[in-house]
């Protein structure tokens, strides 16, 4: 018989996330389980993603409670010139992660992570993900060495030797094939948290994390068939995690987590900054080379690297993105201010050695996008089709991620109105364990939150501007300090 948090048990934490979730689009018609768990539990509709808006960064910001400054995870891929490679490194390539593992002092993911802290204080971490092979690694990335279970779909070679991926095939049979949207994975990871991970592991915290509906968004659309249709799967996944906590797993004392990364906005039109910049004769390319000076990660969301750090480059290369219509926020390393227009790259927590030069996004607007809903942009990735969506930036509705939390110690149906984000997540958790949390962290723990009024979020406009060019971004702080990213825009 195992002890219930009412006869002096531990707290316990499940984490979900629905990666890319858009918190306006959780109705009771369309995700009728996460409804009534909102309604339920503690929601806080302010909750914000970490820059840049990708699934990776927001996978190190959960599990270390940092922004990427400060986790040094830079992007779902990042360049560093310090690494030697011929491009950005794709933090789902093991092969170069290991590498890079070797060369970074203090690892690719700047920690304490919540398997480290666990790991110390004698208790276990499981975590499980249909996501791509970074967003399984990087959840736990040092589990193999610290003998917790990280279980991924992609295979053994991906998953922790305490996962025992072999054996979950055996008993359950092997991952099952899919199109969008990919709910049937979804449903194959709830079975294998049910009925292995939770009664053969029995730890103090498991994350299990869904793809959708964040695929079938960017290749679909939001307010397509199979984007409903995504948001309906996971929701049917969720409702069963639902009922065997309401049957037994909230009596021995656990608390659920329910969230998503970050949001999307609808692509409306396209751009190829490599080739414009050619054309404007800038000596671009992927790697620095002997013809390449500047190296280019283009997307929506993109970073840019100039050899040496040379100023005036940079500076050139800020003046001319401003003067293009296709150009959203731009942020700087260390040339930002009014004589370039470019905001401070520190101010959304992408300061430190791992920075790019430049940070930019594509022009994003509050037009209503084909379904209704606000937030489109012009997108500088080419594999995502014109009506699908994506996320990276810093539009307010992309930077808006869901957050909800439920069980003993937080507030019944209730609304926490202040400012929060991903970053709190971690805290939280090792707070409701009784563990104390690391100073590192860029967040606080939400844990008594809306049983007394929020104190009152400062809000901070910052603005940059040059030569017709005007963009700007709000942040918010609270009176503990802590920082979070409401969003920005090009406004001129």
């Amino acid at each position: 018989r195992r002890t219930s948090v009412r006869e002096g048990g531990m707290a316990k934490f499940l984490l979900v996330v629905f990666d890319g979730l858009r918190p306006e689009l959780v109705t009771a018609d369309l995700m009728p389980n996460l409804t009534g768990f909102r309604a339920g539990g503690l929601y806080c509709p302010g909750s914000r993603a970490a820059m840049p808006s990708e699934t990776r960064v927001a996978v190190s910001s959960f599990v270390t409670g940092r922004y990427a400054g400060g986790h040094g995870v830079m992007g779902n891929s990042f360049y560093d010139p310090a690494l030697g490679f011929d491009g950005p490194m794709d933090t789902s390539d093991l092969a170069r992660m290991a590498i890079a593992e070797e060369h970074y002092v203090d690892g690719v993911l700047r920690g304490p992570d919540l398997g480290e802290v666990l790991a110390g204080a004698g208790k276990t971490l499981v975590t499980a993900s249909t996501g791509k092979v970074g967003n399984a690694r990087l959840l736990n990335l040092h589990a193999a060495a610290r003998g917790q279970a990280a279980y991924s779909i992609h295979g053994a070679h991906v998953s922790s030797p305490a996962a025992d991926h072999a054996g979950i095939e055996a008993r359950f049979g092997p991952v099952p094939e899919s199109d969008f949207p990919h709910i049937v994975k979804s449903e194959y990871l709830t079975t294998l948290v049910l009925e292995h991970f939770l009664p053969r592991h029995d730890p103090d915290v498991l994350i299990a994390w869904f793809s959708e509906p964040d695929l079938s968004y960017h290749y679909r659309g939001l307010g397509t068939d199979d984007g409903r249709a995504a948001m309906a799967g996971v929701d049917a996944a969720f409702g069963r995690l639902l009922a065997w906590w309401r049957a037994e797993g909230r009596e021995r004392g656990w608390r659920i987590i329910a969230a998503s990364d970050h949001a999307h906005i609808t692509v409306a039109d396209t751009f190829d900054l490599a080739a414009e910049m050619t054309a404007a004769g800038f000596a671009v390319g992927p790697a620095f080379g002997p013809d390449v000076e500047i190296a280019l990660n283009p997307g929506y969301a993109g970073t840019l690297f100039v050899r040496d750090r040379a100023a005036a480059t940079v500076d050139k290369i800020l003046h001319w993105m401003a003067e293009q219509p296709w150009a959203g926020m731009l942020l700087a390393r260390d040339r930002h201010g009014p004589d370039t227009g470019a905001l401070d790259l520190a101010a959304i927590g992408m300061g430190g050695e791992r920075a790019p030069d430049i940070f930019f996004t594509g022009r994003a607007h509050d037009d209503l996008d084909p379904y209704g809903l606000v937030g489109t942009c012009v997108n500088g990735s080419p594999d995502l089709p014109i009506g699908g969506s994506t996320h990276g930036g810093l539009h307010p509705k992309e930077m808006n991620n869901f957050l909800c939390f439920g069980g003993d110690g937080f507030a019944k149906g209730a609304v926490f109105d202040g400012a929060c984000g991903v970053v709190d997540v971690a805290p939280t958790i090792l707070d409701g364990l009784a563990l104390s949390v690391p100073a590192s962290m860029d967040g606080r723990p939400l844990t008594n939150v809306g049983q007394a009024p929020a104190d009152a979020d400062r809000a901070l406009v910052v603005e940059g501007a040059r030569a017709g060019y005007w963009q700007s971004l709000t942040l918010r702080e609270t009176a503990g300090g802590q920082r979070y990213i409401d969003g920005g825009l090009r406004l001129a």
